[in-house]
């Protein structure tokens, strides 16, 4: 079984590279909403145009850590 955030070997368009107002990059499946504060900078465009893409762009040590696709949603303890 492929997983669907790495379907190397296809073609198709399913990744997007989004940057955050800092320009630290995140590879992002397509089929997810873009979180807030977040902006695409490539694609919809194959997995590996995007990796590439990310890859070449700069974040710092001190870069907080991007999003995942599994936690875009804030904790019920982050919550006010």
């Amino acid at each position: 079984m492929t997983s669907p955030f790495d379907p190397t070997g296809t073609d198709e368009a399913t990744h997007l590279v989004l940057t955050d107002g800092a320009g630290r990059p995140s590879l992002w499946p397509r089929w997810l909403p873009v979180p807030d504060g977040w902006h695409t900078d490539l694609g919809p465009a194959p997995y590996e145009d995007c990796l590439r893409r990310a890859d070449a762009l700069p974040d710092g040590p001190d870069a907080p850590a991007p999003p995942t696709p599994l936690t875009t949603q804030p904790s019920p303890e982050e919550t006010p």
